[in-house]
């Protein structure tokens, strides 16, 4: 009897030993189900978050291709970071290094040049691509842009045609987000704007 006993505890001992082998632990099941559950936040936030961003960041290209057609300068200071972290590269092939800087550049702009009356002053833009990396983003268009220059004035650029005259130039423009405003809040705004002249319709693409 007593050699039966023996078998069965052992046997009882070994079957709990093998259980508690086997057993996940609550510290390690909880810690499974918690990266479980980071992965799937993972993936459908940043899905969810990238049509989110990508929403945002259009609307604030939007207002700054707005603000051109009105000539607005609220409209454009919206669009851009404040202070002197924007950075601009003008089509007058000159450089800005702030937002007063470019500011100053559109009420000159203002007493130079009008919107022709027959054309928007910025045409929709076109071949429009955008990509989002984390808290950044660039943005590369096409368009034209179409004014008038003022009988009156003065302006002193190799990219405008004689006062009173209309000026029609293709241009390509790269802009560049950071989702962040000169106070440091999470808001998408442009940092930098890079604008130049394309090459006409007619011109062979060199290399093609």
């Amino acid at each position: 009897m007593k050699s039966k006993s023996r078998k069965k505890a052992a046997a009882s001992k070994s079957a709990k030993a093998v259980q508690r082998n086997t057993r996940v632990r609550p510290k390690a099941k909880r810690a499974a189900r918690a990266s479980k559950q980071k992965v799937a936040l993972r993936t459908t936030g940043s899905v969810r978050n990238l049509e989110k961003d990508r929403t945002e960041i259009l609307a604030v290209s939007k207002t700054w291709w707005d603000a051109n057609r009105r000539f607005s300068i609220p409209m454009m200071c919206d669009a851009f970071v404040g202070g002197d972290k924007f950075h601009g590269f003008n089509l007058n092939g000159h450089t800005y290094y702030a937002i007063n800087e470019w500011v100053q550049l559109w009420k000159y702009l203002a007493h130079v040049m009008t919107p022709s009356s027959d054309a928007s002053a910025m045409a929709e833009p076109r071949d429009v691509r955008l990509v989002i990396r984390g808290d950044m983003a660039f943005l590369t268009a096409e368009s034209t842009f179409t004014v008038r220059v003022l009988p009156s004035s003065e302006a002193q650029s190799g990219a405008l045609p004689p006062p009173g005259e209309t000026a029609s130039i293709p241009f390509r423009a790269t802009e560049v987000f950071v989702r962040e405003d000169h106070e440091g809040k999470p808001v998408w705004k442009m940092w930098h704007f890079h604008c130049s002249p394309r090459a006409p319709e007619s011109e062979h693409r060199m290399g093609f």
